[in-house]
């Protein structure tokens, strides 16, 4: 099943991308789904079945939320404003594929503004939809500075002083000035069996994230269970989108363009937390193959187009003082577009709803891997 949970901030909260310690660097706006595995790690330690129960979960990511937020994801990677603009939000997923696939192909897709200046991508936010219409979450940090304690003597230690950057515990509300406290919401796909076990289990985590001797890192956790979400409204989704696909195609054509006959279905994998892909079992890249996709889910089907970025990720393992591997990785909001040559089945849809469910690549339990089949940014 799924479990929704909601983190409300009661304390400053800190997640560093790197060993903690490391002065003036930001924290990540978002909770890291590696921070809740962590915890329930903790929390279940000595419980019988914690081996079979960690490797079941998928702890998803959880992002900065308002009263009233069923759901926030990443932006995709295809979303573009005017230079200078943050009020004029379009998607080029349709505009931008289909004119790539015009002849020739040195025609490159820049759009400008009315006074020539080019457009660019909206980059790294947060969204959610309020009656239709986009709206941002962030959170907002400052700058803490604190004094190192001699662990002999239990003083102030001469000439350590040291700042970070933390998660304000408040944050400002929508079309309002009033303060209230800083909320995420995130996710996570349990087993069956172990549903009451992991919704006691979250709600005695009080403490997340680094800095936590340092008076960093109170929350309350409330979490819900969350149905599945019907195989019928991804196939609905698919069927918008290609209809959409056909619409702009044909429009292109229309003006002289080359046609781009689709007979088949055209579809999205958006990834909503960074991704960590490898070819062959073991070589990093940032490329969900035809071949891949067909292994998860048998679906035979051409890789369009890609629109990613990478990064490094690691962190920190507190419990054992060492650092966590570091990979390669994709980031978040980074789009892959597939197209088949027939009509996707009902189980081809099962598929999808199933790795919608369990996600795409390594580290998975840690909030790594989560995507989502035609994102509704697509369909605004």
């Amino acid at each position: 099943m799924i479990i929704q949970y909601e983190i409300e901030a009661l304390a400053p909260l800190v997640f560093p991308e790197r060993k903690p310690g490391t002065q003036f660097n930001r924290s990540l706006p978002y909770v890291p789904g590696s921070v809740i595995f962590g915890a329930l790690g903790q929390v279940l330690a000595n419980h019988p079945d914690l081996p079979a129960i960690l490797r079941a979960l998928r702890c998803h990511n959880a992002y900065p939320a308002l009263p009233g937020d069923s759901w926030v994801r990443p932006i995709p990677a295809t979303a573009i404003q005017p230079k200078g603009s943050t009020e004029m939000v379009q998607d080029s997923l349709y505009r931008r594929v289909c004119w790539e696939r015009q002849q020739p192909q040195a025609l490159v897709y820049a759009p400008t503004d009315d006074e020539g200046r080019p457009w660019e991508t909206v980059g790294q936010k947060f969204y959610t939809l309020r009656d239709q219409q986009l709206v941002y979450r962030s959170v907002q940090q400052r700058m803490h500075t604190r004094v190192a304690i001699n662990r002999q003597r239990g003083v102030a230690q001469n000439e350590r002083l040291y700042s970070l950057l933390a998660i304000r515990e408040t944050v400002r509300g929508y079309n309002s000035d009033q303060l209230m406290p800083t909320r995420f919401v995130g996710s996570m796909t349990v087993p069956d069996a172990y549903n009451a076990t992991i919704l006691q289990a979250l709600q005695q985590i009080t403490y997340i994230g680094g800095r936590q001797t340092s008076g960093f890192g109170a929350v309350q956790i409330t979490p819900r269970e969350q149905a599945f979400e019907p195989v019928s409204a991804i196939r609905q989704r698919v069927m918008e989108m290609t209809e959409r696909f056909q619409q702009q195609a044909g429009r292109y054509e229309r003006l002289g363009g080359r046609s781009w006959q689709i007979t088949g279905h055209v579809f999205t994998i958006n990834l909503l937390a960074d991704t960590i892909l490898l070819a062959d079992g073991w070589l990093p890249t940032q490329e969900l193959s035809a071949t891949h996709l067909k292994a998860l889910t048998g679906i035979d089907a051409e890789l369009v187009r890609a629109f990613t970025a990478t990064k490094t990720v690691g962190g920190w393992q507190a419990l054992w003082q060492r650092p966590k591997p570091t990979n390669v990785a994709v980031t978040m909001g980074s789009v892959y577009v597939f197209a088949t040559q027939r009509h996707l089945t009902d189980h081809d849809y099962k598929q999808l709803a199933a790795l919608q469910l369990v996600g795409i690549g390594e580290r998975r339990q840690e909030g790594y891997g989560q995507i989502r089949v035609c994102d509704e940014f697509h369909l605004r």
